[in-house]
């Protein structure tokens, strides 16, 4: 997908890697409503985009994501702004065992409905224009990490709906591409949490203090690379830190596990 004019609607994008996949839309000549939970911190943020990429670029909506009707109605802002959304993105998530209720309502039920509310607007074979969504997982959605069981578990789910939605055989006719963002550690406010808010707070300190940290501009280019990509429907980017001054990433197919598939019509009913 060419980047120029199109409009991504991001969510937890007023600070993080939301914020970092914004920008780097925007360079590329995006559109962007950015959501996010924080009022004032949105505001800044989209004071500060605004700014330096043009006020009719960048459009905030306050939103809790856990909120379906205010979820909706926020989604529906973002497209009487802009006209359509041409790129989705669910990103917004916390990382505390504490409230792990809370963290599975923003991690997994969020990502669920976001994902099916912007398959409903896309959809070629309903009157949309297709597009892309973009969901953020983790490398822990691809490994265990006994440090946060619950926080794992929801990015284990994120990547199993994304590629059993992706492997639906009637994508080609819906026009929508359905992919996962996997980053390592990366520099934003998840990798300093509380000591209540994992499990062996001391081990996963001593972990963090040899791990390196992957930048917010190398998750960015990583997710312009599969918005691009028109082959990415059901694939995995995993973004890896590789030394100082670079990171690695490496593409993961889906496996083809699958048996085939019948999509004859009688098939689809």
């Amino acid at each position: 997908m060419e980047i120029s004019n199109k409009v991504f609607f991001i969510t937890g994008a007023s600070r993080g890697l939301g914020r970092g996949m914004a920008e780097a839309a925007l360079k590329r000549g995006a559109k962007v409503f950015i959501a996010g939970s924080n009022a004032k911190t949105g505001e800044e943020t989209l004071a500060a985009l605004q700014k330096e990429y043009g006020a009719d670029n960048v459009r905030f909506g306050k939103c809790d994501v856990s909120n379906k009707d205010q979820f909706t109605a926020t989604f529906q802002s973002a497209v009487n702004s802009f006209g359509q959304i041409d790129v989705m993105v669910n990103n917004a998530g916390i990382l505390n065992e504490k409230t792990w209720e809370l963290m599975i309502a923003i991690n997994v039920n969020a990502v669920i409905w976001e994902t099916n509310l912007a398959m409903e607007h896309m959809r070629k074979d309903k009157g949309g224009r297709g597009g892309v969504i973009i969901n953020t997982a983790s490398v822990v959605g691809l490994a265990p990490f006994f440090w946060f069981p619950v926080y794992t578990a929801t990015k284990h789910a994120v990547v199993g709906f994304t590629k059993s939605w992706a492997s639906n055989p009637n994508m080609p006719s819906m026009g929508v591409r359905l992919a996962c963002l996997c980053p390592s550690a990366a520099d934003t406010n998840l990798i300093h949490p509380k000591p209540d808010q994992c499990i062996c707070y001391d081990s996963l300190m001593a972990y963090l203090d040899v791990l390196e940290i992957v930048p917010v501009s190398a998750v960015g280019d990583a997710f312009i690379k599969l918005v691009q990509d028109e082959d990415s429907n059901g694939k995995l980017i995993a973004i890896m830190p590789g030394s100082v001054s670079f990171y690695t990433e490496q593409v993961l197919d889906p496996p083809l596990m699958m048996p085939k598939l019948d999509t004859s019509q009688d098939a689809k009913k």
